[in-house]
């Protein structure tokens, strides 16, 4: 019998995890389910059967406290979430199980147990980093023992889960992969502009002022350089001060939230991405390994980035890019310099990260992966 796989996402439509979108879409194309908590808009869909949580007729939480009572005085009632689900899978005879981040999966540990059904949860970003600074997650978290698999996006997350106490033959260090050009791009200089890209929410992990304070010493010493940033969130707001108040609105285009053609479309005439990642310092929250990353390097791009997370799992210092320590705008916009001056470097550099794009971080290579942790018959594609 074929397999199905039912994935769980918290939500459908998040501009910021098209990763997920491709989960759904490509990791086993026609045998897949979806349970999601919510839709949030339109950036994407998906077109298998799916089951929204918050769409059931039944209310979420109606009656809750009248169920406690009854359920105190030894009447048993089922959540009726989790009975939707039950009736969901079995309806689809699902046979395999993938949760997206740890946190919210892990309702679905134990139903999919009950029935039979093989469990892999996802670790993504602040699931393993912010949320592990609570002692309550992380007894939690204890639960995936009972689990088939975890897959992480990085060996620091799989250390931290580790350390937890969780078998690390279950643990498995599997990247998002991305489009690889068959053959690496080339970026020659356009108008006699070196242009830079940034792709990213404005949030805290992704620091998008220090990556600003970066570019704006390095275009002190370099006037060609030019920057793109793409990508909305709580800190816009504190960027858009940020080039109003240093007069670089000539230099700096903060370009807002694109679909993934434009990005992609500014990846092959750039000439260096730049990305800022660090931890957050209130929360703890941390990237897992930046996607736009991997497709910069795909894209025969140079990368300038930070010792952050898994960013060195792709990144390879003095090789496809350069490194600097979180919070170290200075020594990035010397990077930056370093790289404007030296077209040859940039050439050097962006066909290292096209080459090491191509052997690791491949989208095939991450389907694969999924399909042989999870046990999945492979389909002729």
């Amino acid at each position: 019998m074929t397999d199905t796989l039912a994935i769980y996402t918290p939500k459908i439509g998040e501009r910021s995890e098209t990763f997920i979108k491709r989960h759904i879409d490509s990791v086993y194309p026609g045998r897949t389910v979806v349970i999601a908590g919510s839709r949030v808009g339109a950036q994407w869909s998906v077109q298998c059967p799916a089951l929204i949580l918050d769409e059931l007729s039944e209310p979420r939480f109606a009656n809750v406290l009248f169920r406690a009572c009854l359920e105190k005085a030894g009447w048993k009632h089922e959540n009726p979430e989790i009975r939707a689900i039950r009736e969901f899978l079995c309806q689809h005879q699902v046979t395999g199980a993938m949760g997206e981040y740890l946190n919210t999966a892990l309702p679905w540990l134990e139903v999919c147990r009950d029935l039979g059904i093989r469990f892999y949860g996802h670790a993504h970003g602040y699931d393993v980093s912010q949320l592990l600074r609570s002692d309550s997650w992380r007894e939690a978290y204890r639960k995936y023992q009972m689990a088939d698999g975890i897959i992480v996006v990085n060996h620091v997350q799989r250390s931290r889960l580790i350390d937890l106490g969780l078998d690390e033959k279950r643990i498995h260090v599997v990247p998002c992969g991305v489009e690889v050009p068959d053959i690496p791009p080339t970026h020659r200089g356009v108008d006699g502009f070196i242009y830079c890209l940034s792709v990213g929410r404005m949030v805290p992990k992704k620091a998008p002022v220090l990556c600003l304070d970066a570019f704006r010493r390095a275009a002190e010493v370099i006037p060609a350089l030019h920057l793109n940033y793409v990508g909305t969130g709580e800190q816009l707001a504190s960027a858009r001060q940020f080039v109003q108040a240093f007069k670089l609105e000539d230099r700096v285009d903060l370009m807002g939230g694109q679909p993934h053609e434009v990005i992609r479309d500014l990846m092959m005439k750039s000439d260096i991405y730049i990305q800022h990642g660090m931890t957050d310092q209130v929360t703890g929250d941390e990237e897992g390994l930046p996607v736009a990353i991997m497709e910069a390097m795909a894209h025969g791009l140079p990368i300038i980035s930070t010792r952050h997370a898994g960013i060195p799992d792709a990144v390879v210092d003095q090789g496809t890019g350069l490194l600097v320590e979180e919070g170290d705008s200075v020594g990035m916009a010397k990077c930056l310099v370093e790289l404007a001056n030296d077209a040859e470097l940039r050439r050097s550099m962006g066909r290292e990260g096209w080459c090491r794009a191509k052997e690791l971080f491949t989208w095939e290579r991450e389907r694969d992966s999924l399909q042989e942790i999870m046990g999945l018959t492979p389909l002729e594609l």
